[in-house]
């Protein structure tokens, strides 16, 4: 009988460190890219790859909510690092800037997460790639 392993191959494991490494070095030096490369990377590593399939259950192609929780449980500590980096290389936000943006976006982010279960896969693809390409755009111009 084969036995089933619930850890991915070298490889596989090598291709995630690797897109995690990028995601951390995007963060640091850009304050958020991290998570666009992960939410474009994780889909690509699960085709290689099933990670998120518990061994021996039917493989199944991964969630757009999947991603993107992943993408922001994975930044969630990388942000905290840079931050604390940024604060000792004397990076420092404005506090009256950090006071008026915590709050409403955490309210924004409640009501994301719960809008998330409620929007179908497809729609939050096409809604993630707007938001990057008018952000790049903003930027360009």
């Amino acid at each position: 009988m084969k036995r089933i392993s619930p850890f991915p191959s070298f490889p596989s494991r090598l291709l995630i460190a690797l897109a995690g490494f990028g995601a951390g070095l995007l963060n640091g030096l850009l304050g958020a890219a991290g998570g666009i490369l992960l939410v474009a990377a994780l889909p690509r590593l699960e085709r290689a790859a099933p990670l998120h399939t518990p061994p021996g259950a039917a493989e199944s192609p991964i969630d757009q909510r999947d991603v993107l929780a992943t993408a922001l449980a994975v930044m969630l500590p990388v942000s905290a690092v840079s931050g604390v980096f940024y604060h000792l290389g004397g990076i420092r936000p404005s506090p009256v800037l950090l006071a008026s943006l915590i709050l409403p976006a955490a309210a924004g982010g409640l009501l994301g997460a719960g809008l998330l279960a409620r929007i179908p896969a497809h729609a939050l693809k096409r809604i993630f790639a707007a938001v990057v390409v008018i952000a790049g755009l903003r930027m360009l111009l």
